[in-house]
């Protein structure tokens, strides 16, 4: 019997992080420009804001329905495979919900509520096909993967609060605050799944950039292991020059780097930039195949 990894495409492992860790996906489902697909299949980011579209409605995500769940569910258990499967922020999503009722008709089938989204849920499943490929069990993973939930760090640094207004995740005053003054806000997405203004820089986007990732960088705390640098869009020298400072700054044995799928645009704006990462083990608690981290 195997133990499958799963998560909703809200994870951001593209474009073949999924592939190369076996890590099966459910798409959401996004509705851009008058028709509706699966996210990273039939619509990507590029799709959602097209040039000259300007203020035309907001493209919308929706969850998975229970149905999409259950197959995959059900293509395992014929199989005799257990399921860990990571579910974007309930907060966010009725993903988690829908995967949860889902699962609820196996056994062996167990669903995370990562409480976070993009690439920070890709890491938690990446750590989690580490501990699959080490011979763990389902329920050794899962257990693992709620524990690794409390240590995640998502700062996200906007190039505009306009899309999340847009959105209904920040008020029409913060906007207009934020954009009278010139001001790009870094929202902390905390680990109960709820956002807050952490940090608010000032001056022109490369410049901004480079301060968010200084500030990155000088967090105490750190996980060694693994980082995501992830855009939903930015000018890829930039991007680049990001990741240099993230790899030069020795603090992680590897990053990676992502594109953000549609989920994470529709609700960040093309231009965010994220660095993804773990703060470290507590110290009263052992590390859970660390070796492989």
């Amino acid at each position: 019997m195997a133990v499958v990894i799963s998560a909703d495409s809200a994870c951001d492992l593209f474009p073949d992080w999924y592939r190369k860790r076996r890590v099966a996906l459910v798409p959401l489902y996004i509705t851009a420009g008058g028709r509706t697909g699966r996210d990273m299949f039939d619509i990507g980011p590029d799709d959602l804001f097209p040039p000259g579209s300007g203020k035309a409605a907001l493209p919308k995500t929706s969850a998975p329905p229970p149905l999409d769940f259950f197959e995959l569910f059900r293509r395992c258990a014929e199989r005799g495979d257990s399921v860990v499967h990571f579910a974007m922020n309930s907060r966010f999503s009725s993903s988690f919900q829908n995967a949860a009722i889902a699962a609820q008709e196996f056994r062996n089938v167990f669903v995370v509520d990562t409480r976070t989204l993009s690439s920070a849920e890709g890491l938690l499943a990446l750590r989690a096909a580490d501990r699959r490929d080490a011979g763990a069990s389902a329920q050794e993973i899962f257990d693992a993967a709620r524990r690794d939930c409390e240590r995640v760090r998502a700062y996200i640094l906007l190039d505009s609060l306009d899309y999340a207004r847009r959105g209904g995740r920040a008020s029409l005053l913060q906007a207009f605050g934020a954009n009278l003054l010139k001001l790009r806000p870094c929202l902390l997405l905390n680990t109960a799944g709820s956002l807050s203004v952490a940090k608010k820089f000032r001056g022109n986007f490369a410049q901004v950039c480079r301060e968010y990732a200084r500030f990155i960088l000088s967090r105490p705390g750190t996980d060694p292991g693994r980082a995501f640098v992830t855009t939903t869009g930015m000018d890829r020298p930039l991007f680049d020059e990001i990741v240099g400072m993230v790899r030069a700054s020795g603090k992680f044995r590897e990053v990676f780097t992502s594109r953000a799928g549609c989920t994470m645009t529709v609700h960040a704006g093309p231009g965010a930039l994220v660095i993804f990462y773990l703060g470290e083990e507590p110290p009263d608690r052992p590390p859970v195949f660390n070796t492989f981290l």
